[in-house]
């Protein structure tokens, strides 16, 4: 019996020795990597993009069908026209200057 706790002990002894792969565990939240062409957080902020583009483009043609018909005797709608103008070019360059802003706040690098 005596042999057989030599044998056990000394198998231990040298399972203890091998080399055992330290592992590095990251709590840490983040993104997967989805490389280049698949990053999801840049297609949405691409298509957030496009949406500011096309609102834009929705208003600037609202402000300036109002001064076209303001044209026609209606003064008060002519002033509210370029007022409109005036708000929307202010707030599609705020919406478009909050992008880059997101993406260095939030750590995403933009394509």
């Amino acid at each position: 019996m005596d042999g057989v706790l030599y044998l056990a002990s000394d198998l231990v002894g040298q399972l203890a020795m091998l080399p055992i792969n330290d592992f590095d565990w990251d709590n840490g939240p983040s993104l997967p990597d989805f490389g280049a062409d698949h990053d999801p957080i840049q297609n949405v902020i691409n298509w957030g993009q496009g949406v500011i583009i096309v609102i834009g483009i929705i208003g600037i043609l609202f402000a300036a069908g109002k001064m076209a018909i303001g044209k026609f005797g209606r003064s008060d709608l002519a002033a509210d026209g370029v007022g409109g103008l005036v708000w929307t070019v202010m707030g599609i360059s705020l919406m478009l200057v909050a992008i880059p802003v997101i993406q260095a706040v939030a750590n995403v690098a933009g394509s």
